[in-house]
């Protein structure tokens, strides 16, 4: 059960779109708030970004990064004046890649009620790839061209699967390490308590023979 319900996440994550519209107000900067849209994505996944803005009202600088959540941290794109733009990169991490949007006022122009309206659409996977090229040019008929679309969506739930498996195992891994320096501080604080007492058993016999208490 736990098998297929993870069969089924990765399918539901693997060539996924992802698309969004959003107004962001003009502020200052290091006043306003980035608007992010982010996306869990494989390693060596061909992804692609398309950005369309609006702007209501002047004096507005939009700015757009693409980066992901990995220990790497790894950055894919930066843009200034962004109207609209298409990216397109690879992914270097098992991670969530993450697509964020500032909007910032002019210096020396006073707020108001400029905004931008922001239409994001960022695609993963098979559905980021030029399928219908391909089909065209290896001249695939209708069910060839699916079960090429299927074998690589199965590659993809592979990769995910097996980056399941690698944090799993990573995770246990710190678990094992973080029971065993328990069990060990657990045994050297027992063995202290230990001395301690007998430390104190024998000074108390010392103490009471040379008062001829016993």
């Amino acid at each position: 059960m736990k098998f297929q319900s993870a069969i089924l996440c990765a399918a539901g994550l693997i060539s996924l779109a992802s698309g969004i519209r959003f107004d962001i107000p003009s502020l200052p900067k290091g006043e306003g708030a980035s608007r992010c849209i982010s996306q869990w994505i494989p390693k060596d996944t061909p992804v692609k970004v398309d950005a369309d803005t609006t702007q209501i009202g002047s004096n507005q600088v939009l700015i757009a990064n693409i980066f992901d959540d990995s220990a790497f941290n790894n950055k894919y794109a930066h843009h200034n004046s962004l109207t609209t733009q298409k990216f397109s990169f690879i992914t270097q991490a098992h991670a969530n890649v993450i697509v964020c949007i500032d909007n910032v006022l002019d210096p020396g122009v006073q707020k108001s009620n400029q905004y931008s309206t922001v239409k994001l659409h960022m695609e993963s996977g098979q559905s980021a790839s030029d399928f219908q090229k391909m089909v065209v040019e290896n001249e695939l008929n209708p069910i060839e061209a699916e079960l090429r679309r299927l074998e690589s969506n199965l590659e993809d739930v592979q990769d995910f699967l097996n980056y399941l498996k690698t944090s799993e195992a990573k995770l246990r891994s710190m678990n094992e390490v973080a029971n065993t320096r328990v069990s060990m501080f657990s045994l050297m604080t027992i063995a202290v308590l230990v001395s301690i007492a007998v430390s104190q058993v024998l000074y108390l016999r010392r103490f009471f023979h040379a008062k001829k208490l016993i």
